[in-house]
């Protein structure tokens, strides 16, 4: 009797590897279709000779030097938005009872 020592001849092997080879290939297939529809979509773009940025943040305002940006305190900002927010607040109450 002889028995089957080679599985690789087994059709469910055969399969697997059918499925692994074809999926390999498509893999490769579709990296490069997008690898040159990318470089065909690039081809006419290109990078500005300058900073845009820095254009606008070179410019002057009215010919005066620009201030250097500082730092505001919690503190104050807190009081500020305090005073904003019960602001509000008392000028509803007033509204409110202006309509009664």
């Amino acid at each position: 009797m002889k028995t089957n020592t080679s599985s690789l001849r087994s059709p469910t092997a055969i399969a697997s590897i059918l499925v692994l080879i074809s999926s390999l290939s498509i893999g490769i297939g579709v990296g490069y279709l997008s690898f040159y529809l990318g470089t065909e979509s690039l081809m006419g773009v290109t990078s500005p000779e300058e900073n845009p940025t820095q254009k606008i943040n070179n410019k002057s305002e009215n010919g005066k030097e620009r201030q250097n940006f500082t730092l505001m305190s919690e503190q104050k900002m807190l009081v500020k938005v305090y005073d904003h927010i019960h602001k509000a607040r008392e000028e509803s109450k007033v509204q409110a009872q202006q309509k009664k």
